[in-house]
């Protein structure tokens, strides 16, 4: 994913609307609607959809992929397009206990195998990665990048260094250097509430902070796909600016490398002469963003099959085996 590209497209804002929310969802069946939740049980493993949206369809998602199909008709089976939905599928069902939940955009279950309940944060971000994974299988144009995209920030070269992040509806952050690998986590449930608070309130907009000037100092764009009415404040736009700023240094540790530490003034040719502003100063990476990854189920003890009889060794001066008992 080039979020630099994203960035680019000048209709960049209305596209990330137009993916991301889906239109106004319609009301669900009422409960005698035969396919409506009486039928839909969470089993180990799965996690099942029935959308009410049109189309209304059934997507079941398990470790070999996406079964997707109109309800009330055969499904097909879909392979995953994103190698890392695996991952995703089994990180979530390690660590959320069994639900069901009923919303405007459909009926979810939930067949986890963890412990931890899942509250309406956790629930919601697992609704919008099921509907992400269905726009990938069923494609979607444009799904693996823009599909649920609400938050794009890109930092150009300079004392900050060179980044770009990608947050999504469901959690999931995509962030790299300009020049190196792309790394990737999901926000844990309390930075992604109040990002999803902001999402629901403001309008859509595009800022670009700071300006390439002969201080050196790196011009940012933020773009935000919001679903609200209001407009954002200076407040809420630096504040989803910082939300960025910290995913980029949270992830550049994750990936070991060190984050770019700006320059101090006389240190680099010329710098501290330009206009006479310090260099900012260094920022450690935002602690408490990023969900920790659950620990990896224990691998089970192998299954030894031992034979009904194991003869004993041949005394040295008998070659001949001894027969089994009872024989």
């Amino acid at each position: 994913m080039d979020v630099r590209a994203l960035l680019r497209v000048g209709s960049l804002v209305g596209a990330l609307v137009a993916a991301g929310c889906g239109g106004a969802p319609e009301a669900a069946p009422p409960l005698d609607d035969p396919t409506a939740s009486q039928e839909l049980v969470a089993r180990p493993g799965l996690i099942e959809l029935r959308r009410w949206q049109e189309p209304r369809q059934r997507v079941v998602i398990d470790r070999a992929g996406v079964l997707l199909g109109p309800l009330g008709e055969p499904a097909v089976r879909q392979l995953f397009v994103e190698p890392d939905r695996r991952e995703d599928l089994q990180a979530f069902l390690r660590m959320y206990a069994p639900f069901l939940s009923r919303s405007p955009f459909g009926e979810l279950a939930f067949g986890g195998r963890g412990t931890a309940p899942a509250g309406p944060a956790a629930r919601r971000m697992i609704l919008e990665w099921v509907r992400k994974v269905a726009a990938e299988a069923g494609g979607v144009a444009g799904a693996g990048e823009v599909y649920g995209l609400v938050l794009a920030w890109h930092r150009g070269g300079g004392l900050g260094g060179c980044g770009d992040v990608a947050v999504y509806l469901d959690g999931e952050v995509r962030a790299g250097s300009c020049a190196g690998p792309e790394s990737r986590g999901r926000l844990n449930p309390a930075a992604w509430t109040g990002l999803m608070q902001r999402y629901d309130r403001l309008r859509p907009f595009q800022e670009v902070l700071g300006k390439d000037d002969e201080s050196g100092r790196a011009p940012e764009n933020l773009t935000f796909a919001g679903h609200g009415a209001q407009t954002a404040s200076p407040a809420d736009v630096e504040a989803l600016r910082a939300l960025a700023a910290g995913l980029d240094r949270a992830l550049a540790a994750r990936r070991k490398e060190a984050a770019p530490v700006p320059v101090a003034p006389g240190d680099a040719d010329g710098l501290s002469e330009l206009d006479g502003e310090a260099a900012p100063a260094p920022e450690v990476p935002g602690p408490g963003l990023l969900a920790e990854p659950p620990p990896a189920p224990p691998l089970p003890l192998p299954q030894a099959a031992l034979p009904e009889y194991v003869p004993p060794p041949p005394d040295s001066e008998v070659d001949e085996v001894a027969e089994p008992p009872g024989s």
